[in-house]
């Protein structure tokens, strides 16, 4: 009786404000939304992106947004949003101002489920034309989902976890004609160029994000031709019916900001709530309390029973090019690169066999195409490209055809990216216990199937010794930010490998014991593959600054040459690193030897050994350390 009376004040406060009397319909129809409880429905909920909140009772809507609400509390009120979209529903068209949407157009999902939870009579509203969303709609013409997976970009930080997004495919598209499909996105509004600011503002929140829908063609030149990002395409098992009521809700949701993390309220976790509008009773939002990576909200929603009708996997430019390149000789690398520096005629055969020259024309023009696309050639190199295919064209159906594998596991199917640890050694003849924890993502150490070679990425890594000896706990390391990204050089593309880190750890301190000292530091340089094995090469620079109230000065900073050997192996990975630091505060340089071994024992399971030796402030110091790392 509360409720019913409640929404009899919220009727006449809105019929004040209009200098009208209400509608008998919309009277009758508000009274039995509040008598059948109705914004306490999970369905009307999502529409508005309710949450419960973490620590406080009650559900606050995801977004403050004033356009996405109809009353003024609409953000935390529920039924005071019913209650006033119910009553805009029944605006007068001729009220509205310039190109200004009615009500029942600008909020048509809520319509649709007002409409077929009142079962309202549309005679009684005032008619209305939704015409913009109609041809919006009409021209998408949704009748199926696919869930996209874009792969980490190695050249962007903000990137290195992967990208989410929603395909809607009419009813009669093929794989052929499926780039023409329009995609749901949702990623912070920025044009920020730097991948470093974007994820440092990224994790705090420092962006609205917004939705957007655009061709898929466009996406997919994004990432496969400019970010060089492998796509998988998961054809989701919704009805024509579900995705129809994803997309009007999506019409809702254009130009409605939205708080952007990186790590949480992200295009991932937002997808979500997409899919829990299209199919009620899914919650898959309800999953991630505090971080949402891509490829764990991408398993949420494969897990629901028979979500998943296929797997397509489109491989980017550079792919392709990688495996084509991969089939030459060394001579003819050469050629190819002399093609594309126009230091070779393209109609010289040199000898060749057609075939051979074929694959080298193909080639070079791959390789110009993606440099020109890329940005990366000093001019216009269209008429360069014209030419190669000029001479391809000489040589008919030369070259046989070498199809790209695809690969063997899906980045779903990868290692879970919650690592847990357990481990024992010995530090300065102390032995000690220990604990990890690192709630994402992977390391270059970590089981490799379904992540791409040369990513680290890992946030909030955390471990927790006991000292035995002093009976004492300690803090070993809490990184809130490690990211490394190692891109091998070779004679067509010589990308700059980086690393940057941030956090607190132990260090050695003067007076031969370590204290805690928080800081940050990262470097750059170059990597190289060893040959035909799996071992990496990295030489650079490194840097950093720390801070301690255990130092004499508070603060030290230094630089130094970093040297790593990086084994990487299906079961074996190991790395060995050296480096040393000339710093501020001590005349001799810092310096440590390091050797990591993992073995991994399954996608859910490593064992690590790490061995090192390290000097600093005159003293030597050697330690060991065994881990077993559990994947969840």
């Amino acid at each position: 009786m509360q409720r019913v009376c409640l929404a009899a004040g919220l009727l006449c406060v809105w019929t004040s404000a209009q200098g009208i009397s209400p509608p008998p319909y919309l009277a009758e129809l508000q009274q039995r939304a509040v008598e059948e409880g109705l914004s306490d429905h999970r369905e009307w909920q999502d529409l508005l992106h309710y949450r419960q909140r973490r620590f406080l009772p009650g559900r606050r809507s995801a977004t403050r947004d004033r356009g996405f609400f109809n009353a003024e509390n609409g953000w935390h009120d529920p039924e005071a949003e019913l209650t006033a979209t119910l009553a805009a529903f029944f605006t007068d068209p001729a009220e509205l101002s310039g190109d200004e949407q009615h009500p029942q157009c600008r909020f048509i999902a809520r319509r649709h489920w007002l409409t077929e939870r009142l079962d309202i009579d549309l005679d009684q509203l005032p008619d209305v034309e939704c015409t913009r969303f109609q041809e919006w709609y009409d021209a998408i013409d949704p009748h199926r989902a696919t869930l996209i997976f874009a792969a980490a970009y190695l050249g962007n930080p903000a990137s290195m976890f992967g990208h989410t997004l929603l395909r809607v495919d009419p009813e009669r598209r093929d794989e052929d004609t499926r780039l023409l499909s329009y995609a749901i996105n949702h990623a912070a509004a920025t044009e920020e160029s730097s991948g470093l600011v974007f994820a440092v503002r990224g994790l705090t929140g420092g962006y609205p994000g917004r939705f957007s829908i655009l061709p898929y063609y466009e996406k997919v030149r994004e990432y496969s031709s400019l970010e060089s990002r492998d796509l998988w395409e998961y054809q989701l098992a919704l009805d024509p019916e579900e995705v129809q009521r994803m997309l009007r809700h999506t019409w809702e949701l254009r130009e409605i900001g939205f708080p952007y993390y990186f790590l949480y309220q992200n295009c991932s976790y937002r997808l979500l709530a997409l899919l829990d509008v299209a199919r009620p009773g899914l919650e898959l939002s309800d999953r991630f309390d505090w971080y949402a990576i891509p490829t764990d909200t991408l398993r949420a929603v494969l897990a629901e029973a028979g979500m998943l009708d296929d797997v397509v996997f489109r491989p980017a430019e550079r792919t392709r090019l990688d495996h084509q390149l991969a089939g030459l000789s060394n001579e003819e690398i050469d050629w190819v690169v002399e093609l594309a520096e126009r230091s070779a005629d393209p109609n010289d055969a040199r000898g060749a066999t057609p075939a051979s020259r074929a694959r080298v024309l193909e080639s070079a023009y791959g390789y110009l195409h993606f440099r020109y696309q890329a940005g990366q050639t000093d001019g216009d190199e269209r008429e360069r490209m014209r030419q190669l295919l000029v001479a391809r064209s000489t040589l008919g159906r030369e070259m046989a055809d070498d199809p790209l594998p695809e690969p063997e596991t899906r980045p779903d199917e990868g290692h879970g990216t919650l690592r847990l640890g357990l481990g024992a050694g010995q530090r300065d003849r102390a032995d000690m216990a220990s604990v990890h924890w690192r709630p994402a993502y992977h390391d270059l150490l970590d089981p490799p199937a379904g992540y791409i070679p040369g990513a680290h990425i890992a946030y909030g890594d955390l471990e927790i010794r006991y000292d035995l000896d002093r009976s004492r706990l300690l803090l070993e390391r809490l990184m809130l930010v490690d990211i490394e990204s190692l891109n091998p050089r070779d004679r067509l593309f010589q990308p700059w490998s980086w690393r940057i880190r941030g956090g607190a750890e132990q260090r050695i301190r003067p007076g031969k014991h370590r204290s805690l000292m928080a800081g940050v530091d990262g470097g750059g340089g170059g990597t190289w593959t060893l040959g035909e094995t799996p071992a990496w090469l990295y030489a650079g620079l490194q840097g950093g600054a720390w801070g301690s109230e255990r130092l004499d000065d508070g603060v030290r900073a230094g630089a130094g040459p970093q040297l790593d050997l990086i084994w990487g192996g299906e079961r074996l990975r190991s790395r060995v690193r050296a480096g040393a630091l000339w710093n501020t505060d001590v005349g001799s340089a810092a310096w440590e030897l390091g050797l990591e071994q993992s073995l991994i024992v399954s996608d859910a399971l490593s064992l690590r050994v790490a061995v090192k030796r390290e000097q600093d402030f005159g003293y030597r110091e050697d330690s060991v350390h065994v881990t077993v790392f559990g994947y969840f």
